[in-house]
């Protein structure tokens, strides 16, 4: 069995939020949706697309005149045939969270083989927070008392907020409980 080494990183965020995960060379696009859902923190509660540069953009249902391919048919082997080919993974069109996913390795895997994340840095930005830019200014107003939406912001995110923070382990454990 192939497994792929795959570098995914949250486009336009500073400093840069990514993963590294191992996957087979045979996952669904589907199914690498929900592995990318677990392992960047979100919530699976926003429409999302695949787009190969250049190419074509995969997603949940064919439609808008046969522009979009089935994902549940398509696999990552597929698109990405070597090292350094690219994928983009879009969650919440309103956000416009897009995350670049590089194929850095093929590795050879036996039958008992599962999907992980094995580095990665910081915290996956909440829900609904306003994209790159909105999240920028969030961290912003939760570091700075002085900030006029400092009271407002700390109360939304929580005092458990760390955006420094990344968590592999318990990515792990969600992704071997079948959340990804």
């Amino acid at each position: 069995m192939e497994v792929y080494v795959v570098k995914v990183t949250l486009v336009g965020t500073k400093p840069p939020i990514w993963r590294r995960i191992l996957v087979p060379r045979e996952i669904t696009l589907h199914n690498l949706h929900r592995t990318l859902q677990t392992v960047m923190g979100w919530t699976n509660a926003h429409l999302h697309q695949f787009v190969l540069p250049g190419s074509k953009t995969f997603g949940l249902a064919q439609g808008r005149g046969g522009k979009i391919a089935n994902e549940n048919g398509t696999t990552l082997g597929a698109l990405l045939e070597f090292p350094g080919a690219k994928l983009l993974y879009e969650y919440d069109f309103g956000d416009s969270w897009r995350h670049e996913l590089v194929l850095e390795r093929v590795l050879v895997g036996d039958e008992s083989f599962r999907q992980m994340c094995v580095a990665g840095e910081r915290q996956c930005p909440p829900e609904d927070s306003g994209g790159p830019q909105g999240y920028a200014e969030l961290l912003l107003a939760f570091a700075h008392e002085a900030h006029p939406e400092h009271q407002s912001v700390r109360e939304w995110l929580g005092d458990d907020v760390a955006p420094g923070c990344f968590e592999l382990d318990e990515i792990n454990r969600k992704l071997r409980r079948g959340r990804g």
